[in-house]
């Protein structure tokens, strides 16, 4: 593996040459895995950014997006390409991780950027050994765990570029959001909405947006993001174009009031409740603002005592209301920090 730092966005040349090579890692896989982590965990700046509803110093990019995107690449590269290795660019802006090798035939790059868990290796005894040292997992979900950590951190959706010989993931570190207002997205993070619609509240708080918009900031086609668009109108989250076409504009509506009252987290669960008749992990972690460990805790002790019932298993697993539901919810209102 192979870690470059770039001075600037793009790579220059003759007497303008920015490229300097940070390290050169060889050696068992294990070793070289670590060794990169430790590597560009130096290399990668910190910033203060809005996370979790509050301005903290937080890395450019979420840690989980970057590891995966390095374990991915040693785990699936095709290791029959003779002096080729997997190579790490560091740019201002971003960030990309290369290795050799295309898509195996039965993983399509639309499929990859809907999400889909696609479970297939070139190499299944390394990915198995790397999952047997927990170093990955062998479930197919490495890029839409990508996907969800850049999204929930209010950045740019990733980037992947395919071709016969190579696949780059590329992470990007510029915000949705120019001007973070801690006090709008808290308020847009309470809503009952899916997280494609609240980024695209916290990308335009103030002002108008097209389908197209919507459908370049949630990388979704313009079918899903009318049904999405369409499911905001009703809500009375923002107003229905006034004309038709590419150029056709929803306005956001009286959530971009400061006066606008904010719902507790237990308003804001009992919401997404109601609106989609359960809750996930991923609502819970965040409405509450807790990690996904403690997210899984405070379900299953709400199971345990009869507030919530289970159904399904891992990235399915959906929780219902269960017979202590309304009690637990009216009991909460009389203590905020319980969670």
């Amino acid at each position: 593996m192979r870690i470059f730092t770039v001075r600037g966005t793009e790579r220059l040349s003759g007497d303008r040459y920015n490229v300097e090579q940070a390290a050169r890692i060889e050696g068992a896989l294990p070793t070289v895995i670590q060794r990169a982590y430790e590597t560009l965990n130096g290399l990668i700046r910190h910033s203060t950014r809005l996370h979790d509803l509050f301005f903290r110093e937080m890395p450019e990019y979420p840690t989980f997006a970057w590891q995966e995107a390095l374990v991915n690449a040693v785990a699936h590269r095709d290791y029959r390409s003779h002096g080729h290795g997997v190579e790490v660019w560091l740019y201002e802006d971003r960030m990309e991780v290369r290795n050799p090798g295309g898509l195996l035939p039965e993983v399509e790059l639309a499929r990859l950027k809907r999400r889909e868990r696609l479970h297939a290796s070139r190499n299944p005894r390394i990915t198995r050994v790397l999952a047997e040292l927990a170093l990955m997992r062998e479930q197919g979900e490495g890029i839409p765990r990508i996907f969800e950590e850049m999204e929930r951190s209010w950045l740019r959706l990733p980037e992947l570029e395919v071709d016969a010989r190579s696949f780059a993931v590329t992470l990007r570190n510029q915000p949705i959001l120019e001007t973070p207002d801690p006090d709008w997205v808290r308020h847009v993070q309470s809503l009952p909405i899916g997280q494609r619609q609240r980024r695209i509240l916290v990308a335009y708080p103030r002002g108008s947006f097209t389908n197209g918009d919507y459908q370049a900031l949630n990388e979704v086609d313009r079918d899903a993001a009318y049904r999405e668009l369409k499911e905001m109108v009703d809500l009375g989250l923002v107003s229905a174009p006034e004309s038709r076409g590419r150029g056709a504009r929803y306005k956001i509506l009286r959530l971009a009031q400061k006066d606008q009252p904010t719902l507790t987290p237990y308003q804001s669960i009992a919401a997404r409740m109601d609106q989609k008749g359960h809750i996930q992990n991923a609502d819970y972690r965040e409405i509450f603002a807790v990690e996904r460990r403690q997210a899984r805790l405070a379900l299953g002790q709400l199971v345990e005592t009869g507030i919530l019932v289970r159904s399904g298993a891992r990235r399915g697993t959906r929780y219902y209301p269960g017979p202590g539901w309304k009690v637990w919810l009216r009991n909460s209102s009389h203590n905020k920090g319980q969670k």
